[in-house]
């Protein structure tokens, strides 16, 4: 048990397991000091590449139809999107998401064969790189060789992807070998930077009516100040011995005379860590909440946003209907829903481990998708517009949100504690390696159910 301001009672803390004699207190802060630092990595997984799809109008700017006067002017108001701007979003969708979901994949084959601080540095490292690249060109006068540029761009956007998904399995790989509460600082600031801080910066560029360009050079400085921050993060919590103690268990109980039996088992299941068969096993333990865990976000991916962007206001007022609805609606309520949504699994920690409840809670998220195309949208569409009015799509949404960040926090966070710690870290790649199916299958879905909404 943990209480708010994060101090730990005595007797009953998960840090207790590694405090000795009068050591209690460093013990409690390094504890402390490493949630931190995965709070900053969780965010640092996500809000990079979350300011990269919130940069979705410099995108449109970029790929604009420009005059034949070296390709330097603007195209006019209103003007039909142009082959590259339709092509961008599909691009960006297939570019990110099945490289995402392939090296989640290989790092929870092969994550054996490379040490963990290598991957993660590595691959953020990598990600450092190509958002200074990225953040370099929006300076950059495009408009003469503007098919280039989007090559360069779905490039980037494929190893942004594939970095990130290394980094992001190391990550959960790392927190499943940590009480819960290593897991729900991760999610829940995930769920931050899953565009939180980007909804709201979205919101207040269109207030104070910044550039396009201007507004994702902002954008990408933010990304890569994060990342840098998230770095600096990681070399500093691998130095604590609370980080230690659980990150190596091996070490730890070489030095624990107390647990021989532990010890003598550890390096058999050690060497076998990387076979079909054990990854079999480890599979047979977990699959109920790895599928879990995929239904959750194949239900997210298929409906948002491909669904929620086509929802049109009724209200009369004409600055909210045109400017503020999709931002704050869509974007920014399902973001904040989804945050309160981690933090309150993590607090409530209901239904318990293995109970039915969270499966049936998790299929009861597949009506959102006729929820969301029964909403008002384009009065050509064929399916009726039963839910008209704006707050019907508000409280969509605010569910839809809510049971996103609820019923994926207790998935991930069960997931790896089904299995021994040893295999612990295993279970948490495997986990995210079926989250990013997840995400795949939604996202592949979601241009079938946009063709029919």
């Amino acid at each position: 048990m943990v209480f708010p301001d994060g101090s730990v009672p005595v007797g009953t803390s998960e840090e207790q397991q590694v405090m000795g004699g009068g050591r209690r207190n460093d013990k409690v802060i390094g504890g402390n000091v490493v949630y931190a630092c995965f709070v900053l990595m969780g965010l640092g997984t996500l809000l990079p590449w979350n300011f990269f799809i919130t940069a979705q109008s410099y995108w449109d700017y970029k790929f604009r139809e420009v005059a034949p006067d070296n390709g330097t002017s603007q195209g006019a108001p209103g003007m039909e999107r142009t082959f590259l701007q339709n092509l961008y979003v599909p691009m960006q969708v297939c570019f990110s998401q099945i490289p995402n979901f392939v090296f989640l994949f290989i790092n929870m084959l092969f994550s054996h064969k490379v040490p963990l601080r290598v991957r993660l540095l590595a691959s953020l490292t990598l990600m450092i790189l190509l958002f200074a690249v990225t953040t370099a060109l929006t300076q950059v006068n495009t408009d003469s060789w503007q098919t280039g540029f989007f090559a360069i761009t779905i490039i980037v956007i494929f190893f942004i992807n594939s970095s990130g998904a290394i980094f992001q399995g190391g990550l959960f790989g790392v927190a499943g070998m940590f009480p819960e509460r290593g897991f729900f600082c991760v999610f829940g600031a995930r769920a931050i930077g899953r565009r939180v801080f980007a909804s709201a910066a979205r919101i207040v560029s269109l207030s104070v009516g910044a550039a396009d360009a201007t507004s994702a050079f902002i954008y990408f400085m933010v990304a890569v100040a994060v990342m840098i921050l998230t770095m600096c993060g990681y070399l500093y919590m691998s130095k604590t011995d609370f980080y230690k103690y659980y990150s190596n268990p091996q070490e730890s109980v070489e030095s624990n005379t107390d647990q021989t039996e532990k010890l003598s088992k550890g390096p058999e299941k050690e060497e076998n860590g990387g076979t079909l068969s054990s990854h079999l096993e480890i599979m047979k333990e977990i699959w109920p909440m790895a599928l879990s865990v995929t239904g959750v976000f194949f239900v997210t991916l298929a409906a948002f946003p491909v669904l929620c962007v086509k929802i049109i206001s009724t209200s009369s007022n004409e600055n909210w209907r045109n400017v503020y609805f999709q931002p704050v609606s869509t974007f920014l309520l399902f973001n904040v829903g989804d945050y309160v949504g981690r933090l309150s699994a993590g607090l409530i920690l209901w239904p318990r481990k293995g109970s039915w409840i969270l499966y049936l809670m998790v299929l009861g998220r597949l009506v959102f998708i006729p929820l969301f195309l029964l909403c008002n949208h384009d009065p050509k569409s064929n399916i009726p517009s039963v839910f008209t009015h704006d707050a019907w799509y508000i409280v969509i949404m605010l569910l839809f949100s809510l049971s996103n960040g609820y019923c994926s926090s207790l998935a991930m966070t069960y997931g790896p504690k089904l299995v021994s710690e040893s295999k612990a870290e295993k279970a948490s790649s495997m986990m995210a390696a079926m989250l990013g199916l997840g995400l795949l299958m939604g996202g592949v879905s979601s241009f079938g159910f946009g063709l029919i909404s």
